[in-house]
């Protein structure tokens, strides 16, 4: 089961697409104090578009990525006449090529990479991750920026073990959250169950996700590691230095010019 397949269905019904939005401002935020204003941008696991429209509107060249198609057609609509380039492609050894086919080796580069909502923490072994950021180093141009949030260790141990379900009500769409410890180091399941209205009728949709955290040394160094300059750590919406209570973190990037 590809997570989010069936989730894209309701994704924006519920407003999940909202924090993507919401980093997706923070980034430009982060960008502006930088100085830098990248022309082109790269969202790894985009979802519904809802962040690439931010970018687009802006005035970024914008491609996305994401192995669901479901969530990739609800991208497709929501950003039609945007000119955005969209790969169905999964992490952590994606690629995408040169247009036009001008070469099978070299790969096509960006000035900004970007991935929200904790969509790295889906990659459930520290070898995953370093293997993404290590695509993520070869398809950024010289001076380009990596920026993206994870959920912490801490989050996964509270907020998401805390065995309490979630629940919300719409005219045409109900769903239940439910969190669970799960049996690998720092990591947790979330199942999902959605009824989704169908005419007069009422269909149930299904999925489980997990996740796995890591600690901001660890992440740094793997950064590091694919040759990736680490320019700052923040809690996320903000500018401070995350601190032990911090669930959410937000790393900025950059590949050397």
């Amino acid at each position: 089961m590809i997570p989010y397949d069936k989730f894209g269905v309701v994704y924006d019904l519920i407003g999940h697409d909202r924090f993507s939005v919401r980093m997706a401002e923070y980034t430009l935020d982060i960008l502006d104090r930088l100085g830098c204003y990248p022309r082109d941008g790269l969202d790894l696991c985009c979802g519904t578009g809802s962040a690439i429209r931010v970018f687009a509107d802006r005035g970024l060249t914008m491609s996305g990525l994401d192995r669901s198609g479901r969530m990739l057609a609800s991208a497709r609509r929501k950003l039609k006449g945007r000119h955005v380039q969209l790969y169905r492609q999964e992490l952590p050894n994606f690629k995408i090529p040169l247009p036009g086919g001008k070469s099978r080796t070299r790969v096509r580069q960006f000035e900004l990479i970007t991935s929200f909502f904790d969509s790295l923490n889906y990659l459930i072994t520290e070898r995953q991750v370093r293997a993404a950021f290590k695509a993520v180093y070869r398809h950024l141009k010289p001076g380009g920026w990596f920026i993206f949030d994870m959920n912490t260790p801490r989050m996964l141990r509270t907020v998401f073990t805390d065995q309490r379900p979630y629940c919300g009500v719409k005219s045409n769409v109900a769903w239940i959250f439910r969190n669970r410890k799960a049996d690998t180091p720092d990591s947790a399941d979330l199942s999902l169950t959605f009824f989704v209205k169908d005419g007069r009728h009422w269909q149930r949709l299904d999925e489980v996700h997990r996740e796995r955290a890591y600690s901001n040394r660890m992440i740094t160094s793997a950064l590091r590691d694919a040759g990736l300059q680490v320019k700052g750590v923040y809690r996320c919406f903000s500018f401070e230095k995350p601190g032990r209570q911090a669930r959410k973190v937000c790393f900025v990037a950059r590949r050397p010019s």
